[in-house]
This record gives structure tokens, C-alpha cells and sequence, in this order.
């Protein structure tokens, strides 16, 4: 039961981690920061998703409005 003291819960990708660890081996998060800004919260694939999504309906629409 040693090992269960011994690690912690990655706060981003919440994989389990060495409990001294500088940086996730799941994720490559660095965990030396100690405050959390508001781009952190971005760092997920469903965020990238959207922002890729409006990205291409924003391309969509100007390519549309020039060739009309």
C-alpha cells in the first residue's frame, strides 16, 4: 500500500503520477506552476476542436462571400 502515497492525480489529465513529479508523463503538463491562468483551462482537445470548427466555417463563409 506504499505505492497509493507515493503518486497523485495529474490535475490535467488525471492519470496517476510519481507524487514528486515536475512534469506529467501522460500529458507533458509542466506541474512546477503553482498559479492556474485562464489558458490552462484551454489546454483540452475539445477546445482545439471548436476553435478548429469555427475556423473553418469562418474560411467557409469569406471563400463564399468572394466567389458570389
Amino acid at each position: 500500500m506504499s505505492l497509493a502515497r507515493n503518486t497523485q492525480k495529474c490535475p490535467f489529465c488525471k492519470e496517476t503520477i510519481a507524487a514528486g513529479a515536475k512534469r506529467c508523463k501522460h500529458c507533458h503538463s509542466d506541474l512546477r506552476a503553482s498559479k492556474k491562468t485562464w489558458f490552462t483551462g484551454l489546454n483540452n482537445f475539445r477546445s482545439g476542436f471548436l476553435g478548429g470548427v469555427l475556423f473553418a466555417v469562418v474560411l467557409f463563409v469569406l471563400g463564399y462571400l468572394h466567389f458570389t
